[in-house]
């Protein structure tokens, strides 16, 4: 065999197992939405957010689920959940949103325009009680 063939054959098997070690980490980088949990506390309630794909993926959309629940640990399902989110470092943002009804929870779709760091502000409305207003920062990979 001459030495272009063979060096070829060594270029592909080397770009093949750099494909595969590439395929396996993106792989791993996934995780269950319950791994990227985050809550935060304002007026009395308790919001939960966690992301879909976990972590949330720049340039693709991406569902934000939201759990609301009052001081006594009990759900809120009569809320209204408006969400935005911008990139601060590099002027990017979403338009405003309310937040869909969904199981036990509040759903939006986020379309992260690339990796990096994003704001996620959500405004609670519920009944009687006082609006709350929380900040959720996520890395988009």
């Amino acid at each position: 065999m001459s030495r272009r063939p063979r060096r070829a054959v060594a270029a592909a098997a080397i770009a093949i197992v750099t494909m595969a070690g590439c395929a396996q980490s993106r792989a791993d980088d996934t995780r269950s939405p319950a791994e990227c949990l985050t809550q935060q506390q304002n007026a009395g309630l308790t919001v939960q957010f966690t992301t879909n794909p976990c972590p949330a993926k720049g340039g693709t959309a991406t569902t934000a689920q939201f759990t609301v629940k009052d001081s006594a640990g009990a759900l809120v399902p009569d809320a209204t959940v408006k969400v935005d989110y911008d990139m601060p470092s590099m002027n990017m943002g979403g338009a405003q949103q309310t937040a869909t009804r969904k199981g036990d929870g509040y759903e939006a779709k986020l379309v992260l325009g690339m990796s990096g760091y994003w704001a996620i502000n959500v405004q609670i409305g519920h009944g009687s009680g006082p609006p709350a207003a929380v900040r959720f920062n996520i890395r988009a990979r």
